[in-house]
């Protein structure tokens, strides 16, 4: 969009020469997960609730420019394929250009925040996000660890197709939505070097007139259960957007 003025600037692939990753997860209970998901996915056996910060530099969409985002998922299924992968039921992100493409076409439903860089220690990392000057998120790790070069390798191996679900939905003008359907996304990850650590999430709660956008998407979060923590993965290296891999699923 505005689609009368040629194709999308967007392409099929957007390859990252440089990204930083701090990922924190924890294991919550079934009812709490099945909250998070639209009718079209089931909750895995043990879900994961995840919250990924990630920056980006040198994005061909935009000019050359970064951004930066964060990816709640929580483990999920679909269909007959007992795969499981995270469905986003948000992300934010810093520049329109990213939220735009991420809503239209991906199915991800983005919201606009503010962030600062990933503030870096020796053995650390902290990242929060903020609408307008209300906090909504923060998240640290602490006591990182680097991982062999076999454990890397592992994670490689797994981190060439990373599947997120997303949910396209857009409203009609009246009952009936213009769409309505799961889609399955893919993104092609390869890691320079990477660390484990102790991670720490929390989710803030503002009111509607300090962040009206977010309020209540953090609120809903902050009361999701911690049943058991999972260790944190930081990291940095390169990735592919890989958009001709996004496809729409049956409901």
């Amino acid at each position: 969009m505005p689609a009368l003025f040629g194709p999308s600037p967007v392409p099929d692939r957007s390859l990252i020469s440089f990204a930083e990753v701090v990922s924190i997860g924890f294991e919550t209970s079934v009812a709490a997960a099945e909250r998070l998901l639209p009718r079209f996915f089931r909750t895995a056996a043990q879900p994961v609730v995840t919250v990924t910060r990630i920056d980006y530099s040198d994005v061909d969409y935009l000019g050359g420019r970064g951004y930066r985002e964060i990816v709640v998922s929580v483990s999920a299924l679909h269909g007959d394929d007992e795969r499981p992968s995270g469905f986003a039921p948000v992300m934010w992100v810093t520049e329109p250009g990213a939220l735009i493409s991420g809503r239209e076409f991906m199915g991800f439903a983005k919201l606009p925040a503010a962030m600062d860089m990933i503030e870096r220690s020796d053995d650390g990392r902290r990242f929060r996000a903020s609408e307008y000057d209300a906090v909504l998120i923060e998240g640290k790790v602490s006591g990182l660890r680097p991982l062999s070069e076999d454990a890397l390798a592992r994670v490689n191996q797994s981190a060439g197709e990373v599947r997120t679900f997303g949910w396209k939905l857009i409203p009609g003008d009246g009952a009936e939505p213009d769409a309505d359907h799961p889609m399955v996304n893919v993104m092609r990850w390869h890691y320079d070097r990477a660390w484990s650590g102790d991670g720490d999430i929390r989710f803030h709660r503002p009111d509607f007139r300090d962040a009206p956008l977010s309020a209540r998407v953090v609120d809903v979060l902050a009361d999701i259960p911690v049943v058991a923590r999972r260790r944190a993965f930081v990291a940095e290296g390169r990735a592919e957007i890989d958009r001709s891999a996004t496809r729409r699923l049956h409901g």
